[in-house]
C-alpha cells in the first residue's frame, strides 16, 4: 500500500445534479445498505460506479466514484483494508461500498474509525446483494440526473440568451439568475462597485458563488451569488453563474463598441462644427440632435490645457477624467469631447458670464486633474453654430496668448472678448504683423540674435510698467541701471521713438504684434 498523505483532498460539494451517496442508499439496489461510517461525507457526490477486486485498481481513479468490493483480496488483511481508507479519500472518492458476507464477515473497527476520521463513507452491502445491481442502477441514475441537469442548463442558457438577445441590461440577467437559482444574485463591477442586483444581497458577507466576467482581456467584474439560511452551492447554481458571466461580457464589449461608436460620432461633428462652416446646415443640425444637442442656442467655443507640471506626478489624463469633469462643470447635454492634452466644448452662457462657466471648468478640471496647470480660453458667444469655426479659432488664438502671457506651466481663464489690442491685431494677416514688427522691433531683434541679448523683452516688460523703470528692473532681477543702459541701447537702435507720439503708439503695437507672432507659432 502507498503511505498515507499527510492532507486529503475533499471532493467538491454536491448539487442537484449530482447523486450524493445519501441519496444513492434510497435507491432500490441499496434498500439493505447502511452508512457504517464517515457520516459527514455522505453529501459527497457520485460521478460513477466501479468494481474493486485488486487494490491496484485505485492508481486508475479520478474522483467521484462510488467503489463497490467484496475486499477478496484483502480480505486476511485488516491493516491494509483499514489502509484503503485514506489512499480512497486522498483520490477524492464518492464512497466505498464493501460487500459483507463470506469473503469479509465485518467491517474492522480501525476502518470505521479512520473513515469517520476523515468524513469517508464507508456503505456496508449486504452480503446477498448483486454488485452489478448497484453499478447499473447508480449509473443509471447518475446519467439520468446529467441528462436532466443538461437540459435544465440548456433551458436557463437560452433564457438568459434571448432576455440579452431582447435588447437586456444586467438588471434583467440578475433578475432570472436569482428566480434559477433561488439566491440573492448580483454583478459587480472591476472595482468592486454593485451594478446590478436581485434579492437581499447582504452587506459585506462573502458570495457563496463567484464567477469572473472577461472583457477581452481585461477583467469586467465578476457574478456572485450568495446562498440563503440552510442551502449550500450547487452545480447548477454555478453552471447558471458560467452563462451569466459569459452574457455579462458579450454586453459589456458590446456597450463598449456602442460607445465608441458614439464617441468617433460625436468628434466627427463636433470637429466639423469647430473646423468649417456646415456644409448642410439641416443635416448638422439633425445629427445633432440625435445626440441630444441643442444648435440653436447661442454656444461659444472653450478649449481647455491641461499641461504637466513638477507636481502633477503620474496622474494620467485621460479622456474619460477630463470629459467627466466637463460634465460636472458645464451639465451633461454640454457637448464635449477630448483633444491631445485636454479636450474643447461648445458652451451655452445660458444667462449667465461666459467666464464664471470657464473658472468653473477650469476648477473641475483641476481637481480631477490635480498638479496640473490648467488654461481654459473661450472665444465670443456666437448665435449662429455657422459661425462657431470662429469661435474655436477665437479660442485657439486666445489660449495660445495666454500661453506666451502667463507662462506655460501656469493656470489661468482668458477669453478673446477680453483680449484687448490683441483682438485687432488677430485679425491682421500674419505678414502685416511681420512688417509691424520688422518695422519698429527689426534692430533689437537682429542684435538679440547677435549678442544673445534681451532688448525686446527689457522694452515689453518696460511697457507692461507703463514705463516704470524700478518696477520694470525689479520684474527683470536686473539693477535699476542695468535697465538704463538697456533703455538707452534702445534708442539708439531705434532713434528715441518715445519722442513722437506716433513711433511711440507703433513700437508698442509691435510689441504686442511680437507676442501673439510668438504665441501663434507654438
Amino acid at each position: 500500500m502507498t503511505p498515507v498523505p499527510r492532507t486529503v483532498t475533499a471532493p467538491r460539494p454536491a448539487g442537484t445534479a449530482a447523486l450524493t451517496v445519501a441519496q444513492a442508499l434510497e435507491l432500490p439496489a441499496l434498500a439493505g445498505a447502511r452508512l457504517a461510517a464517515g457520516g459527514a461525507g455522505a453529501r459527497r457526490g457520485i460521478r460513477v460506479a466501479n468494481i474493486m477486486e485488486v487494490p491496484d485498481i485505485i492508481r486508475w481513479m479520478r474522483g467521484g466514484e462510488f467503489l463497490l468490493t467484496t475486499a477478496y483480496a484483502v480480505r486476511d488483511d485488516e491493516q491494509a483494508l483499514t489502509g484503503l481508507v485514506p489512499e480512497l479519500a486522498a483520490r477524492g472518492l464518492a464512497a466505498l461500498g464493501v460487500k459483507v458476507g463470506p469473503y469479509l464477515p465485518r467491517l474492522p473497527a480501525p476502518m470505521l474509525r479512520r473513515a469517520d476520521e476523515l468524513g469517508f463513507p464507508i456503505v456496508e452491502l449486504p452480503g446477498d446483494v448483486m454488485l452489478n445491481d448497484i453499478l447499473s442502477e447508480v449509473i443509471g441514475t447518475v446519467l439520468n440526473r446529467q441528462a436532466l441537469s443538461l437540459e435544465r442548463s440548456q433551458a436557463v442558457r437560452d433564457r438568459l440568451s434571448q432576455a440579452v438577445l431582447g435588447g437586456g441590461s444586467y438588471g434583467e440577467l440578475v433578475v432570472l439568475l436569482a428566480a434559477e437559482t433561488g439566491c440573492a444574485a448580483a454583478i459587480r463591477g472591476p472595482d468592486g462597485a454593485l451594478l446590478a442586483a436581485a434579492g437581499d444581497v447582504p452587506d459585506g458577507a462573502p458570495a457563496s458563488v463567484t464567477r469572473p466576467i472577461a472583457v477581452g482581456h481585461r477583467s469586467g467584474g465578476e457574478v456572485a451569488l450568495w446562498a440563503g439560511p440552510g442551502c449550500a452551492p450547487d452545480e447548477e447554481w454555478s453552471t447558471a453563474a458560467d452563462h451569466v458571466a459569459s452574457l455579462a461580457g458579450m454586453l459589456a464589449v458590446q456597450e463598449r463598441v456602442l460607445a465608441e461608436r458614439e464617441r468617433r460620432y460625436r468628434t466627427l461633428l463636433l470637429t466639423e462644427l469647430v473646423s468649417h462652416p456646415p456644409r448642410d446646415r439641416a443635416e448638422s443640425a439633425r445629427r445633432a440632435a440625435a445626440l441630444g444637442w441643442d444648435l440653436e442656442r447661442p454656444r461659444a467655443a472653450v478649449v481647455v490645457e491641461a499641461a504637466a507640471t513638477p507636481a502633477s506626478g503620474d496622474v494620467r489624463l485621460t479622456e474619460e477624467r477630463l470629459l467627466a469633469a466637463a460634465r460636472t462643470a458645464l451639465g451633461a447635454h454640454t457637448p464635449a469631447w477630448g483633444t491631445p492634452g485636454g479636450l474643447t466644448a461648445l458652451v451655452a452662457p445660458d444667462g449667465g458670464e461666459l467666464r464664471a462657466r470657464c473658472e468653473e471648468l477650469r476648477r473641475a478640471v483641476a481637481a480631477a486633474c490635480p498638479g496640473r496647470a490648467v488654461a481654459v480660453a473661450a472665444g465670443t458667444v456666437r448665435a449662429d453654430f455657422a459661425e462657431l469655426h470662429l469661435s474655436h479659432s477665437e479660442a485657439l488664438s486666445a489660449l495660445a496668448l495666454g500661453r506666451e502671457l502667463e507662462g506655460p506651466v501656469r493656470s489661468f481663464v482668458r477669453l478673446h472678448e477680453e483680449s484687448g489690442v490683441y483682438r485687432l491685431l488677430d485679425q491682421l494677416p500674419a505678414g502685416e504683423l511681420q512688417a509691424l514688427v520688422d518695422d519698429a522691433l527689426g534692430p533689437l531683434l537682429h542684435y538679440d540674435a547677435g549678442h544673445d541679448g534681451s532688448l525686446v523683452h527689457s522694452l515689453t516688460v518696460y511697457l507692461r510698467h507703463d514705463r516704470n523703470g524700478v518696477e520694470a528692473a525689479e520684474e527683470l532681477h536686473v539693477h535699476y541701471n542695468t535697465l538704463r543702459y538697456r533703455l538707452k541701447q534702445i534708442e539708439r537702435l531705434t532713434g528715441a521713438p518715445d519722442k513722437d507720439p506716433m513711433r511711440r503708439l507703433q513700437t508698442e503695437l509691435a510689441v504686442h504684434a511680437h507676442r501673439l507672432l510668438s504665441a501663434r507659432s507654438h
